[in-house]
């Protein structure tokens, strides 16, 4: 077996080459094809894409393909024809990271919704892909966003820079690390205490609690199931079932120890999505004060958070999260 070299390139580099070249491996590890997606394929097969979303008004990872070679989040609204698939919440896409409210805008919701109308938005721009380190074992690239009002987008809240990490682990698992990093470059910013967000993905239908195609649960790591998992704190969350196939499979979304008010507050539904988000407080705890999770990020500071996602076979106890977690505290 040929065994590819770690490759490292440049955005620059991107830029030059053309749309569907090929970076990587050409067939037996991990490879990129294209920027605008960026596709990503392990052993020539399509594993997923992280979509700029300028329709969506965020950058998304869609499809995801689990262990067992079926995608594990929602097809809609990218795709329709899925007549197993719920039609609501239309900013819910695949994979993603956004926030209720910071500056007064939304970046959660999607601007033509006619259920959110009245509100003040705001996009998140992906600024293009800025280098890509590909060996046999991963594959790490790293983007910037700008955080825009919607309505004009001359005036920037924020940016950030997000770093990806995709591989599998010993127990054939599909792992995507992020380490995101919010950046005060424009100002003071003000996430302010909302239930939406942040890291966050919608499941497909088998993964749901209720519903006619719900075949799934959820388990957190106080060892809380179902809704009781809904706005408690904890270290990592599972959601569980079997995909479309009917293979036992799950996804568990890990909260470092080292983030901003670990372990972090889930907004966790029965519905198929959960996001691990860390300034909802006041809308996940009772007898708190009004914004108690608010926080500022000064001008010219910067916030970092570190996440990584699991997509498993089996059941939480076969994937042994918590033996999984620990090895990603030592990181």
């Amino acid at each position: 077996m040929k065994t590819p070299l770690p490759l490292l390139i440049g955005f620059a580099t991107l830029l030059c080459s053309s749309t569907f070249a090929q970076i990587g491996s050409d067939g037996e590890g991990w490879s990129i094809q294209g920027t605008d997606p960026i596709k990503i394929y392990y052993g020539g097969e399509h594993i997923t894409s992280y979509e700029p979303g300028v329709e969506a008004g965020r950058p998304y990872f869609y499809p995801i393909i689990g262990p067992t070679g079926e995608n594990l989040t929602r097809n809609w609204p990218m795709k329709e024809g899925f007549d197993d698939e719920a039609t609501d919440h239309i900013h819910h896409r695949g994979m993603w990271y956004g926030l209720g409210n910071v500056n007064g805008l939304d970046f959660w919701h999607f601007s033509e919704d006619e259920k959110k109308q009245g509100k003040t938005f705001g996009t998140i721009r992906h600024r293009g892909m800025n280098s890509a380190q590909i060996s046999k074992d991963d594959l790490i690239f790293r983007t910037k966003s700008e955080w825009l009002a919607l309505d004009d987008e001359t005036q920037r809240v924020m940016s950030d820079k997000r770093e990806f990490r995709l591989f599998y682990d010993g127990n054939g698992s599909l792992v995507l690390d992020l380490t995101l990093t919010l950046i005060a470059d424009a100002g003071d910013v003000t996430i302010n205490d909302d239930k939406e967000g942040a890291w966050s993905i919608r499941t497909i239908p088998t993964l749901r609690l209720e519903g006619d195609h719900a075949k799934g649960n959820i388990i957190n790591s106080e060892g809380l199931e179902g809704r009781e998992a809904w706005g408690k704190r904890a270290s990592w969350v599972d959601y569980f079932g079997v995909d479309r196939a009917g293979n036992p499979v799950g996804i568990a979304i890990f909260d470092h120890p080292s983030n901003f008010r670990h372990p972090t507050w889930w907004h966790a539904r029965h519905y198929g999505l959960f996001t691990a988000n860390p300034f909802g407080q006041s809308n996940f705890e009772k007898n708190v004060p009004k914004e108690s999770g608010k926080h500022v990020i000064h001008n010219g500071e910067e916030l970092t958070f570190r996440y990584r996602t699991l997509f498993h076979k089996g059941t939480p106890g076969e994937a042994n999260l918590d033996i999984a977690y620990e090895a990603f505290t030592l990181k």
